[in-house]
């Protein structure tokens, strides 16, 4: 029990610790994962769990429906294949090597640095097995959803699939599950080359040209709310039947 404890406190210590040196340049954070990584992987057997608790959920949140104050996505369910993909994008500087004008990837880039590669293979086979969460917020005030849809079924659906729903043979990760403002986001990372422009970032090479008919952030709100329809619809609330007024 006192062995409990005294993790718990190391952990509580060492979350203030990141949350104040977020704000630091991405380099010094190194520091942070250099020491909390190795604990965390620690009598996990390859299973990610304790990875993803004591570090990714820092961020993404503990179901990794991410947050949406630190500009971190959902990555509840994707592939493990995409997360592993683009941790080793991350390590290897294709994501997240400019802080300025990305420093939630300059962030990521950090912590993928201190990642092993069975220790990456791990926490993104967890990431795969958590269940979906679906945004919170499914519109987009001012978009149009039959421009977006006409754009999507034109320009995304051969890679991106139907349902938007991913295919693993194109890199092309599933769009639904992820929130809108980060949609928007990653577009406009695209488009202005601070994203996929890097060498060996085959996928994002071809996002970069793909994402030249959208001329303007009208057409990517446009789509991306349209993407935001093909979420599953959240289940019905269940009355419970104590409460439930009397006819």
């Amino acid at each position: 029990m006192s062995f409990l404890v005294c993790e718990c406190f190391f952990a509580i210590v060492l979350f203030s610790l990141f949350r104040s040196m977020t704000s630091l340049h991405p380099k010094n954070l190194l520091f942070f994962f250099g020491i909390m990584l190795p604990r965390a992987a620690a009598g996990t057997d390859g299973t990610g769990v304790v990875l993803f608790q004591n570090v990714c959920a820092v961020c993404h949140g503990t179901k990794g429906e991410g947050r949406e104050d630190m500009k971190t996505p959902s990555i509840a369910s994707l592939p493990s294949w995409y997360v592993a993909t683009q941790l080793g994008n991350f390590h290897d500087g294709r994501r997240g090597n400019n802080p300025a004008l990305d420093p939630q990837g300059a962030t990521m880039a950090a912590i993928a640095k201190a990642v092993k590669p069975d220790q990456a293979l791990a926490v993104a086979k967890h990431v795969e097995a958590l269940p979906l969460v679906a945004p919170a917020q499914r519109e987009i005030p001012g978009a149009n959803l039959s421009d977006g849809q006409r754009m999507f079924y034109e320009r995304c659906m051969d890679c991106h699939r139907y349902n938007a729903s991913g295919e693993m043979a194109f890199g092309s990760p599933p769009l639904v599950g992820r929130q809108g403002w980060y949609l928007i986001a990653q577009l406009k990372k695209f488009k202005q080359l601070h994203r996929g422009a890097a060498k060996g970032d085959v996928s994002g090479a071809k996002m970069t040209q793909m994402v030249t008919f959208l001329e303007n952030e009208q057409a990517m709100k446009d789509v991306v709310a349209f993407i935001l329809t093909l979420n599953p619809k959240p289940a019905p609330a269940v009355e419970d039947e104590l409460f439930k007024p009397r006819k």
